[in-house]
Protein backbone atom coordinates (compact mmCIF):
# COMPACT_ATOMS: atom_id res chain seq x y z
CA UNK A 1 0.00 0.00 0.00
CA UNK A 2 1.29 3.62 -0.97
CA UNK A 3 1.62 5.76 1.82
CA UNK A 4 -0.24 8.45 -0.87
CA UNK A 5 -4.00 7.66 -0.24
CA UNK A 6 -7.03 9.45 -0.58
CA UNK A 7 -8.65 11.02 3.10
CA UNK A 8 -11.46 8.35 2.77
CA UNK A 9 -8.90 5.54 3.76
CA UNK A 10 -7.57 7.12 6.57
CA UNK A 11 -8.40 5.80 9.80
CA UNK A 12 -7.63 6.66 13.57
CA UNK A 13 -6.14 3.90 14.93
CA UNK A 14 -6.14 2.28 18.83
CA UNK A 15 -3.32 0.67 20.42
CA UNK A 16 -4.79 -2.82 19.55
CA UNK A 17 -4.52 -2.01 16.15
CA UNK A 18 -1.45 -1.12 16.73
CA UNK A 19 0.12 -3.91 18.28
CA UNK A 20 -1.97 -6.87 16.35
CA UNK A 21 -2.13 -5.74 13.02
CA UNK A 22 0.69 -6.11 9.86
CA UNK A 23 2.45 -2.73 9.59
CA UNK A 24 0.93 -2.34 6.19
CA UNK A 25 -2.03 -2.28 7.43
CA UNK A 26 -1.13 0.53 9.50
CA UNK A 27 -0.04 3.12 7.01
CA UNK A 28 -3.64 4.47 6.37
CA UNK A 29 -3.52 5.32 9.78
CA UNK A 30 -3.20 8.31 12.23
CA UNK A 31 -2.62 7.80 16.05
CA UNK A 32 -1.79 9.55 18.85
CA UNK A 33 1.94 10.54 20.24
CA UNK A 34 0.81 9.72 23.55
CA UNK A 35 0.27 6.30 22.08
CA UNK A 36 4.03 5.66 21.69
CA UNK A 37 4.71 5.19 24.88
CA UNK A 38 1.37 3.11 25.76
CA UNK A 39 3.12 0.65 22.94
CA UNK A 40 7.08 1.31 24.47
CA UNK A 41 5.83 -0.01 27.40
CA UNK A 42 4.03 -3.20 26.18
CA UNK A 43 5.92 -3.96 23.25
CA UNK A 44 9.64 -2.31 22.46
CA UNK A 45 10.16 -3.93 19.75
CA UNK A 46 7.22 -3.10 18.53
CA UNK A 47 8.01 0.51 19.05
CA UNK A 48 11.00 1.01 16.97
CA UNK A 49 9.50 -1.00 13.92
CA UNK A 50 6.23 1.94 14.11
CA UNK A 51 8.55 4.65 14.74
CA UNK A 52 10.25 4.16 11.68
CA UNK A 53 7.16 2.78 9.08
CA UNK A 54 4.26 2.96 10.77
CA UNK A 55 1.45 5.19 10.72
CA UNK A 56 1.49 9.10 11.21
CA UNK A 57 1.35 10.14 14.94
CA UNK A 58 0.16 13.25 16.11
CA UNK A 59 -0.88 15.59 18.69
CA UNK A 60 -5.07 16.39 19.59
CA UNK A 61 -6.08 20.35 20.08
CA UNK A 62 -6.99 21.31 23.46
CA UNK A 63 -10.36 22.04 21.60
CA UNK A 64 -10.47 18.33 20.60
CA UNK A 65 -9.54 16.94 23.92
CA UNK A 66 -12.06 19.10 25.40
CA UNK A 67 -15.02 17.48 23.07
CA UNK A 68 -14.20 14.38 23.63
CA UNK A 69 -13.84 14.67 27.29
CA UNK A 70 -17.74 16.20 27.28
CA UNK A 71 -18.75 13.28 25.07
CA UNK A 72 -17.54 10.96 27.82
CA UNK A 73 -19.06 12.50 30.00
CA UNK A 74 -22.38 12.54 28.37
CA UNK A 75 -22.38 8.71 28.41
CA UNK A 76 -20.79 8.38 31.88
CA UNK A 77 -17.52 6.47 29.94
CA UNK A 78 -14.97 9.09 31.22
CA UNK A 79 -13.75 7.74 34.34
CA UNK A 80 -13.29 4.30 32.44
CA UNK A 81 -10.75 6.02 29.96
CA UNK A 82 -7.28 7.09 30.06
CA UNK A 83 -5.73 9.80 29.19
CA UNK A 84 -4.32 8.07 25.88
CA UNK A 85 -8.03 6.71 24.99
CA UNK A 86 -8.94 10.67 25.61
CA UNK A 87 -6.38 11.27 22.65
CA UNK A 88 -7.45 9.22 20.16
CA UNK A 89 -10.66 9.86 20.88
CA UNK A 90 -10.00 13.73 20.14
CA UNK A 91 -7.95 12.76 17.17
CA UNK A 92 -11.05 11.01 15.74
CA UNK A 93 -13.32 13.62 16.34
CA UNK A 94 -11.27 16.29 15.00
CA UNK A 95 -10.38 14.41 11.49
CA UNK A 96 -13.88 13.00 11.12
CA UNK A 97 -11.85 9.65 10.60
CA UNK A 98 -13.54 6.82 11.24
CA UNK A 99 -12.11 5.22 14.95
CA UNK A 100 -10.54 2.02 14.72
CA UNK A 101 -10.94 0.30 18.58
CA UNK A 102 -12.30 -2.69 20.47
CA UNK A 103 -12.55 -0.55 23.55
CA UNK A 104 -16.21 -0.97 24.42
CA UNK A 105 -16.21 1.92 26.25
CA UNK A 106 -14.83 4.66 23.42
CA UNK A 107 -17.11 2.61 20.68
CA UNK A 108 -19.85 3.71 23.37
CA UNK A 109 -18.88 7.43 23.23
CA UNK A 110 -18.37 7.45 19.32
CA UNK A 111 -22.22 5.62 18.86
CA UNK A 112 -23.35 8.59 20.89
CA UNK A 113 -21.94 11.12 18.98
CA UNK A 114 -23.05 9.35 16.00
CA UNK A 115 -19.29 9.30 14.26
CA UNK A 116 -17.87 6.39 12.49
CA UNK A 117 -15.82 3.51 14.19
CA UNK A 118 -14.92 -0.06 13.45
CA UNK A 119 -13.71 -2.73 15.40
CA UNK A 120 -10.11 -4.05 15.32
CA UNK A 121 -10.33 -7.92 15.46
CA UNK A 122 -13.99 -7.92 18.20
CA UNK A 123 -17.67 -6.77 16.40
CA UNK A 124 -18.27 -4.01 19.03
CA UNK A 125 -21.58 -2.44 21.07
CA UNK A 126 -24.56 -2.57 19.50
CA UNK A 127 -26.46 -0.15 21.35
CA UNK A 128 -25.65 2.84 23.22
CA UNK A 129 -25.24 2.91 27.02
CA UNK A 130 -25.24 5.46 29.61
CA UNK A 131 -23.48 5.36 32.65
CA UNK A 132 -23.35 6.40 36.66
CA UNK A 133 -20.83 6.41 39.19
CA UNK A 134 -22.84 5.00 42.54
CA UNK A 135 -21.21 5.25 45.90
CA UNK A 136 -21.30 1.81 47.44
CA UNK A 137 -22.21 3.15 50.93
CA UNK A 138 -24.65 5.39 50.76
CA UNK A 139 -26.11 5.51 47.04
CA UNK A 140 -25.16 9.28 45.88
CA UNK A 141 -24.54 9.27 42.38
CA UNK A 142 -21.28 11.20 41.54
CA UNK A 143 -19.49 12.57 38.30
CA UNK A 144 -15.78 11.45 38.69
CA UNK A 145 -13.26 9.81 41.38
CA UNK A 146 -12.93 6.79 42.76
CA UNK A 147 -14.17 7.05 46.20
CA UNK A 148 -17.65 9.21 47.80
CA UNK A 149 -17.43 12.83 48.41
CA UNK A 150 -19.94 12.47 51.23
CA UNK A 151 -19.04 9.22 52.97
CA UNK A 152 -15.58 8.01 51.28
CA UNK A 153 -16.90 4.52 50.29
CA UNK A 154 -16.10 3.33 46.86
CA UNK A 155 -17.90 4.07 44.09
CA UNK A 156 -18.86 1.70 41.18
CA UNK A 157 -20.26 2.22 37.63
CA UNK A 158 -23.68 1.19 36.78
CA UNK A 159 -25.95 1.23 33.79
CA UNK A 160 -28.04 4.44 33.70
Amino acid sequence: MSRQCCLADMEVLDTAALLTWPLEMLMQGICANSQLDEVQRLSPSRHLMLESQGPRFEDPTASAIEAATKASQETGDFTGLSSVDLDVLALSFSTGYTLVTDDYRMQNVCQHKGHPWRGVIQEGVREVRTHVLVCTGCGEIQREGDTCVACGSPLKMRRK
